[in-house]
């Protein structure tokens, strides 16, 4: 799949929609992909908690990614969603391992990663995927990552701002969502998927 191609999959999904969920939001955002996904086509379908890349023995410290969305007969993007910066590389290493297997994952296209960007200090919620944009450009993977970046909310007096009072999650509101896909060949395609 060319990072072009990848890019256009990307925009079709209706990330406005996430503006209105607010937390951790891991779960939310799992339902978020595979919903969309399905409402493209009668022929997309999600294998939630993606079988594990590795089969028999040695799957030692090997995690399933998170969803698998399937086109026709196939798999066609293994999904990952990371609220937490330093577990960003592990993540990437699992999409690696299904795009990798060739075998039992035939078809696949395609790993994203969904990045939150959880952290300590001035970064947090903000864009923190440089480290994974090299080593991405460095492999022959297709992969796609997806970042979003969060502000603190002004909270009012309501029942909901109250409640989003009550977690370090809650109030932070979502702002900006950019991605930057590189293909086999070494293209990449980037840009803007929400603002403001």
């Amino acid at each position: 799949m060319k990072a072009e191609q990848a890019a256009e999959i990307l925009k079709t999904f209706k990330w406005d929609v996430l503006r209105s969920i607010y937390g951790c939001a891991h779960s939310s955002l799992i339902g978020f992909f595979s919903t969309m996904w399905i409402d493209q086509s009668k022929d997309n379908s999600v294998l939630d908690g993606a079988p594990s890349p590795i089969t028999g023995g040695r799957r030692a410290g090997q995690k399933n990614a998170d969803i698998l969305l399937c086109k026709r007969d196939r798999p066609f993007i293994v999904v990952e969603v990371e609220t937490n910066v330093a577990k960003y590389q592990d993540k990437l290493r699992s999409i690696q391992a299904y795009l990798q297997n060739n075998m039992a994952y035939a078809g696949i296209e395609l790993g994203m990663m969904v990045m939150t960007n959880l952290c300590k200090g001035n970064m947090k919620y903000k864009h923190n995927w440089s480290v994974i944009k090299d080593e991405v450009g460095k492999s022959r993977y297709n992969v796609a990552l997806v970042s979003i970046e969060k502000k603190r909310a002004s909270l009012d007096q309501s029942v909901l701002d109250k409640l989003r009072r009550r977690n370090d999650y809650y109030p932070w509101e979502i702002v900006n969502i950019d991605y930057w896909v590189h293909d086999e060949s070494g293209a990449t395609s980037e840009g803007n998927l929400l603002t403001g």
